[in-house]
Formats: structure tokens, C-alpha cells, sequence
């Protein structure tokens, strides 16, 4: 049977957006997503495992924050996901004893299933049925974007051996085209694929097996594996990229992934370039149990020279007794630097006055900036309806419905409100290679913007770099400057004030539209018909690049009018050649105008320091009331959720 890849197909096929739909696009996904509960409850359930058993799967823990549909493609359809013989080698001799998965609420799932395949060059040559279960399961019903695990054993035990070359593992259900039943995590992405029936005139070739672009996400499915497993085994993951300040040592997040029946410390020994330290213990303060992938802190000390080091790490001890896992290492690359470079993220959302849907984006912009002060960088492309006096379509993201956004062109599309936070503070945890700094000023009596960035970087290499402007405290009181609001009393997104977060509470009482006072708007780029025109020079190993570009500011009256020119700032965002990611940026205020006076040095309040309610400073967000003591002397109180 033939893995078909659904390029061409796909591109037929619409998606559900997690939004208010504005148009019909052509995406490379025929997956829908289910519009989320805001506030819906989705606590993970414990996986109920015998002290012999694991999960496989392209996670191991309980992850499950989103549920899809492949609602172009409706009958009684198979999802799975592929576990390939790498992923099965440190299971050979145990036993596939069941499924595990996520159903949506009020969804039905009639078996499970686990099929040997050879899969060459993209194409499934054989599949072999190695053990199935008719068994029936259903989640209750719920709020939107909720859902249930399931464990469903087989009746007979399988041995896990070499000549396995991959599984597909998955289960049954019914697809309708307003339904969404599979349950995923968006912590992950891998292969996806769906058995279903799709005739000629829709580009398949009949009931067969097809691989799905999975849109970025990972099915929450897992094999349940049964054997005997060493008490005290454990494999560390590796690290990515490290950097420490020369003479200081940094806390660094590792993955350890728990083949034993207790985990409760490690040691461990950290080599840099091929060189071990001394052996070290760390005590975790409880019993993470059997099984899963655990992150914990590991401090990292910089190494006696500036410059880049191979850094190997090995548990040698879990639980004070000797590490049986066969692999004992993890590996990643330190940098030791002289200063660490600050990493801003970049969120940029589509929106729009006449999205209902959109307030609660406006909010969550809002949140972020009070959140991690200049380190995030808010761009609001109001694309949705062309009477909205800030609309702006000189670059496009494809985005389909709002509000949706991307963090730094990297995330996916995620909903603002209710993803984008997490995918926003995982992206700060990542390591800057790069600095951005950026500097604007107005020219040609204010109608231009002489914007200009310098980029330092640790190592060298081709990129790509945008310029963008946008404004604060935009709003007018004409109706094309209100926003519609569906999170009004009436307006069907809540029954009750009382049932609405309470950052969103003050919408219920604005009315069906409210005038609004925006920010973060986007009101002029480097972009001509998305097209970018800004270069930047090569980059440099330990130094520094710059650019130019002249920007010119908005001429349409009605948002002219409502510009204050002293709430104007240039942004500079640096983009991978290959990936077209935003790896750093930069935000600053524009300033020289002819007809302001500047009032500050030139740059936005930043955040300078960050203290916990007990005096403690930290080095980014923790939970509770964070104290930060901003660069123009003034403090906020923020609290971390």
C-alpha cells in the first residue's frame, strides 16, 4: 500500500481555522482545528502503568493542549503515528501489550491498532497487521478543545525485534466535516498519517494510507510496551546550545528520559571538549516514579576561555547506584562569552476592527508587554477587513481567520489568547547567537523614517533582515475605528460576566463595538507586495554588521490624524536565510520629529532587573508576583501564571 504525500492534494483542501474565518485559503494542511473553550480545563490524566510497563510514543508524557479534524476527508477513518526502528531499539525483547491516546470530548473511538511497515523513499510497500483490538471508547462530552486518554489493551502480547522496521500505531474513528476528534500536542511535531477513502477526483487513490502535513503538531498516541526494565536507568537528552558569562555558572534545562521505576537523583559528570570534571550529585527532592521524560536544572559552569566548546554530560549514577541505561550521555555546544546577548521575541497577529473575536488578542498583546517588558515585540497586522483605518497588506503571512499569530515565524499559527503565551515564553528560553540593535529617526519634515539596525554575533553566516513601524495609542471615535466584540453580554462567547478570565471581564460590558485605543499596530515595512527590500551584509564571527533602510510613514488621512508621532517605534527583525525564522530582534522609538519634542532618551522603559515578592533577583519570569525595576526607574508588579 502507498504512502502517498498529500502536497499536491492538500493544497485543495481548506482548513477549520482556530478563528474567525475571513476567507477560503490554499494551505498545505487539510487538518482543522477546534476552536478553543477559553478557560476550558484540560488536566492531564496520569498514564495507570504497571512498574514493568513504558510508553513509546513522540512523547511519553501527558501532553495534549489541541484537537484537529481532517474534516475534508469524512467516513470511518485511522490516525496513527510512526515509530521507526530506531525508536524501537531500546524495546527489542519487550512486549507491545496496548494503545494509549487522546479522544476529543463527546468522541468515539471503535479499535486500535498496531501495523508493521517498510516504507521506501516515501512510499509504504508493505503493511502487516501485528496486533488490533475492536474495543470501543468514548470521551465525554465537554468543553470545546477538551478531551480524555485512553488505554486500550490488546488480548494478545507481541514481542518488539529487529525485524520490525517501523510501526504504525493509531485507532479508529469517525471523521464528519464538523468534528475533531484526534487529540495533539503542539510541544511536538511528527509524521502523521490517516487511512481513509479519497477517490481519484479529489487526488487519492482510493482507501488507502496517507501522510498529512501534521501542521506542526504531535499525536497524542503511545505505544504501552511491557518487559523487565533495570530499576535505576536513565538517558539524557541532548542540550542544544549553552551560553555562560566567562567566570559564572548557568542552570540549564536537560531532558531525562526514565527507563527505570524510580527517579529521585543523579550524578553526573560534565566534559568540555573531551576533558571531565569532577563527578557531581543532584538530589530532585521527591520520586518522579516509573517512567517519563522529566526536565530538570543542571548547572553549567563557563569554561576558562572565551570561544565555543563541545560540553558532554553523563549520568554515571541514578539513585546512587550505577546508570544501567546503555546510553549514558547527552551532548551540546557551549558558549563562553564575554556578555550574553539578549533574546526578543517577535509575535505578529492578525487582527482587525471588525474581527469579534479579536479583543481577547488586543488583551493577550497587552499581557506579553507587561510580562517581559522589551524582550517581546508585539506587531498587529490589521488585514481582516479593508475598512479598518489601520489595514495594512504589504506583507502577508497567510494567515486565514483571526485572530491568529505566529511567534517569530517559527510557531505555526497559534491561537493569541490561548497558545501563544506558552509558545512565546519557550521561545525565550532559546539561546541568542545574535543582538539586534535598532535606532530610528524621522526625516523629510516626518513622512520618512531613516531606520537603521547593527547586528553582533557570535558566529558567521547568511541571514536576512526586515524593518517594520508600528504605533501605540491609535483609536478615533468614527465607526470604522470601533471594534466589534463578541465577548459582550449577548454576544455568544460567554454565558456570564462570572464565567469570563478575568482579563477579559471589562469586554463583557463595552457593547457589541466599543472604541478602542490600539497598539503594537503595523503601519509601514521594508516590505513592497511581500517582497522585502532590506539587505544585510554577511555576518561575522564575534562581530558586528549594519543596515539601513528608509521607511516611509503612512499617508492615508484617517490614520495620519490619529498617529502620535512620540508612540512611533522601528522595529528590525533578523531572519534565518533557510527557515525564514525570526532569530533576534530589536524595538526602539523613533525620534527627532519636527513637530514633537522628545521626551525621553529615545528608548522605551526597559526591564533592567527582576525580583521575586522576596527580594530574590531572577534572571527571567517565575511563577507568582514578579517585582521588575524598569531602565526609567520606576517598578511594576507583574504576576506569572
Amino acid at each position: 500500500m502507498k504512502k502517498i504525500l498529500l502536497s499536491a492534494f492538500a493544497m485543495l483542501l481548506a482548513v477549520t481555522a482556530n478563528a474567525q474565518n475571513l476567507t477560503v485559503e490554499k494551505l498545505q494542511s487539510p487538518l482543522g482545528v477546534q476552536t478553543e473553550a477559553f478557560g476550558a480545563h484540560k488536566a492531564p490524566a496520569k498514564a495507570n502503568l504497571a512498574v514493568n510497563q513504558r510508553l513509546v510514543g513522540y512523547f511519553n508524557t501527558d501532553d495534549c493542549d489541541t484537537y484537529l479534524g481532517v474534516t475534508s476527508i469524512t467516513g470511518n477513518n485511522k490516525v496513527a503515528m510512526e515509530l521507526t526502528a530506531d525508536d524501537l531499539a531500546p524495546y527489542y525483547g519487550k512486549k507491545i501489550v496496548g494503545v494509549r491516546f487522546n479522544l476529543g470530548q463527546g468522541e468515539t473511538s471503535t479499535g486500535v491498532f498496531v501495523e508493521n511497515v517498510k516504507i521506501n523513499n516515501g512510499t509504504i510497500t508493505e503493511n502487516t497487521a501485528i496486533v488490533t483490538s475492536d474495543k470501543s471508547v468514548t470521551s465525554a462530552a465537554g468543553a470545546k478543545n477538551t478531551g480524555e486518554w485512553h488505554e486500550v489493551m490488546f488480548d494478545n502480547k507481541v514481542e518488539i525485534n529487529s525485524s520490525f522496521e517501523a510501526l504504525l500505531v493509531g485507532y479508529c474513528y469517525k471523521q464528519k466535516s464538523n468534528n475533531y476528534p484526534i487529540g495533539v500536542s503542539s510541544k511536538v511535531e511528527g509524521p502523521f498519517y490517516v487511512f481513509a477513502n479519497i477517490p481519484a477526483s479529489k487526488g487519492g487513490n482510493g482507501e488507502n494510507w496517507y501522510q498529512i502535513n501534521s501542521g506542526g503538531y504531535g499525536l497524542s498516541i503511545q505505544l504501552i510496551v511491557e518487559g523487565d526494565f533495570a530499576p535505576n536507568a536513565v538517558q539524557p537528552l541532548d542540550f542544544g546550545d549553552v551560553m555562560v558569562t566567562k567566570g559564572k555558572t548557568k542552570n540549564v534545562a536537560v531532558s531525562l528520559f526514565n527507563l527505570g521505576s524510580k527517579l529521585s537523583s543523579i550524578d553526573y559528570t560534565i566534559a568540555l571538549d573531551g576533558k571531565a570534571g569532577t563527578e557531581q550529585h543532584l538530589d530532585f527532592g521527591k520520586d518522579y516514579g516509573v517512567g517519563g521524560t522529566h526536565t530538570v536544572e543542571i548547572p553549567f559552569a563557563a569554561d576558562s576561555k572565551i570561544g565555543k566548546s563541545t560540553v558532554t554530560l553523563t549520568v554515571t549514577k541514578v539513585n546512587g547506584v550505577e546508570n544501567a541505561n546503555a546510553t549514558k550521555t547527552a551532548t551540546g555546544t557551549l558558549y563562553t562569552v564575554e556578555r550574553e546577548f539578549v533574546k526578543r521575541s517577535v509575535v505578529e497577529q492578525f487582527t482587525g476592527t471588525g474581527c469579534g473575536n479579536c479583543p481577547s488578542g488586543h488583551v493577550s498583546m497587552h499581557n506579553m508587554h507587561n510580562l517581559y517588558g522589551d524582550q517581546f515585540i508585539g506587531i498587529a497586522l490589521h488585514q481582516f477587513n479593508s475598512n479598518d483605518p489601520m489595514y495594512y497588506a504589504s506583507y502577508d503571512l497567510g494567515f486565514t481567520g483571526a485572530p491568529q499569530c505566529m511567534v517569530n515565524r517559527s510557531s505555526g499559527v497559534l491561537a493569541p489568547y490561548e497558545q501563544m503565551p506558552e509558545a512565546l515564553k519557550a521561545s525565550l528560553k532559546e539561546i541568542a547567537m545574535t543582538e539586534v540593535t535598532v535606532a530610528g529617526t524621522f526625516t523629510d519634515e516626518d513622512t520618512k523614517v531613516n531606520a537603521t539596525a547593527s547586528v553582533e554575533s557570535l558566529a558567521a553566516g547568511d541571514y536576512n533582515i526586515a524593518f517594520m513601524l508600528t504605533a501605540d495609542g491609535l483609536t478615533g471615535t468614527t465607526t470604522s475605528w470601533k471594534q466589534h466584540n463578541y465577548f459582550c453580554k449577548g454576544g455568544g462567547r460567554y454565558s456570564s460576566k462570572a464565567s469570563m478570565p478575568d482579563d477579559l471581564k471589562f469586554l463583557w460590558d463595552k457593547g457589541s463595538s466599543y472604541v478602542e485605543t490600539y497598539n503594537d499596530v503595523l503601519i509601514a515595512s521594508s516590505y513592497v507586495s511581500n517582497k522585502n527590500k532590506a539587505t544585510l551584509p554577511t555576518l561575522v564571527a564575534n562581530g558586528t554588521v549594519s543596515s539601513e533602510y528608509t521607511l516611509k510613514m503612512p499617508t492615508k488621512v484617517i490614520l495620519k490624524k490619529a498617529l502620535k508621532l512620540d508612540q512611533v517605534y522601528v522595529v528590525a527583525v533578523l531572519l534565518d536565510k533557510k527557515t525564514g525564522a525570526i532569530v533576534n530582534a530589536g524595538r526602539a522609538r523613533v525620534t527627532g520629529s519636527t513637530g514633537i519634542e522628545d521626551v525621553t532618551t529615545g528608548t522605551e522603559a526597559t526591564v533592567v532587573a527582576r525580583y521575586t515578592v522576596n527580594g530574590v533577583q531572577v534572571s527571567a519570569p517565575v511563577k507568582g508576583v514578579n517585582i521588575l525595576k524598569m531602565s526609567d526607574g520606576t517598578t511594576r508588579k507583574v504576576l506569572v501564571k
